[in-house]
């Protein structure tokens, strides 16, 4: 990519670790024990997606501790759709899918390879968002990131906002946005906020984007690539 990069910032989830799974996972474990209990699939899917998820991010910040609750309360939810009183060994259960995403996720083929690499030529910090910092802290020492990058220039944030982008390029004395970077596989999450800033990015593409991050980038000047180890490679103009 062309210019001089002062600051990359890498997303933890999806970019550096492999989350979606346990979180599709338990989503479809959800919607087939509903299904099982006589539910529509697409009413219950719409109703988790469009109307509960959000309100439980809303009231319990990002991160998997919010799905237990999301998970019980869309079962509450879809009994009150469909006229019915919920049974508390099914909102158990259902509770129980949600708490079955928490630890920590296994790495990315090659990330921990491709993060030593870029790290050892360009600045580098981890950008990430979480209701729980200390949860989400655990996550990224477990995963050895932090034997890469120190745990100073791990930044956790509750959103990823425009403001809180702003806020952590000064933090780490960027005064020319355009020099910064950043590398995730969430549009609303980090391309977005990135681009309003005035920042460049590479998005990863992931093969089941979360229904959440889902939304039109503010316009197309970015990349997009398959998998960090390929951000890594084009940035450091290094092949496969």
């Amino acid at each position: 990519m062309k210019g001089s990069v002062e600051l990359v910032l890498v997303d933890f989830d999806d970019t550096l670790v492999d989350t979606a799974p346990r979180f599709q996972n338990a989503r479809r474990g959800l919607f087939a024990l509903l299904k099982a209990e006589g539910f529509d699939e697409e009413v219950v899917s719409r109703l988790h997606h469009e109307v509960v998820d959000p309100l439980m991010i809303e009231r319990h910040g990002l991160g998997p501790r919010r799905l237990e609750h999301s998970f019980r309360e869309t079962y509450v939810r879809v009994c009150e759709l469909f006229g019915r009183g919920p049974v508390a060994e099914i909102a158990d259960r259902c509770l129980e899918l949600g708490r079955s995403v928490a630890g920590t996720p296994p790495m990315l083929d090659g990330a921990l390879d491709a993060l030593r690499r870029l790290s050892a030529t360009l600045p580098t910090a981890i950008y990430t968002q979480a209701a729980d910092r200390e949860y989400q802290l655990a996550c990224v020492r477990e995963s050895m990131v932090v034997g890469i990058i120190p745990e100073e220039r791990v930044m956790i944030r509750e959103r990823k906002t425009v403001a809180a982008f702003r806020e952590t390029l000064a933090h780490f004395g960027v005064e020319e946005p355009h020099t910064a970077l950043m590398i995730g596989n969430s549009v609303r999450s980090d391309i977005n906020p990135a681009l309003e800033a005035g920042s460049r990015a590479i998005l990863i593409e992931t093969a089941e984007p979360w229904h959440f991050d889902v939304v039109d980038p503010v316009h197309d000047d970015f990349v997009r690539v398959p998998s960090f180890v390929d951000a890594v490679n084009l940035l450091l103009g290094t092949g496969g």
